[in-house]
C-alpha cells in the first residue's frame, strides 16, 4: 500500500493494520506520512510525525467495540 500511495501522489497513509520495516522506510524516504494500527483514539504515528496536528478534542469519537476489535487487541492496552 505504501508503494500504491507514493506512486498516485497522495501524502497521508492511514492504516487500521500492521506495517513492515520496508514500508516505513520507503515511507520516511519519500516524506508520505504513515500511521498504522489506528483504531478509536489511538493510533501509531511511524513516519511525518511534523505533519500531525494533535491540537483536537476527541471526546466525541467513541472508543472502539468489543466486537470490532482483534481478539489480541487487548492485550496491546
Amino acid at each position: 500500500m505504501v508503494i500504491k500511495t507514493v506512486r498516485m501522489g497522495i501524502p497521508v497513509l492511514v492504516s487500521r493494520s500492521g506495517f513492515t520495516a520496508s514500508g516505513v522506510e520507503l515511507a520516511r524516504q519519500t516524506g508520505l506520512t504513515l500511521v498504522g494500527r489506528a483504531r478509536g483514539k489511538r493510533f501509531v504515528a511511524l513516519s511525518g510525525e511534523d505533519r500531525i496536528v494533535f491540537d483536537q478534542d476527541l471526546a466525541y469519537v467513541a472508543e472502539e467495540s468489543m466486537r470490532a476489535s482483534r481478539k489480541s487487541a487487548s492485550a496491546d492496552d
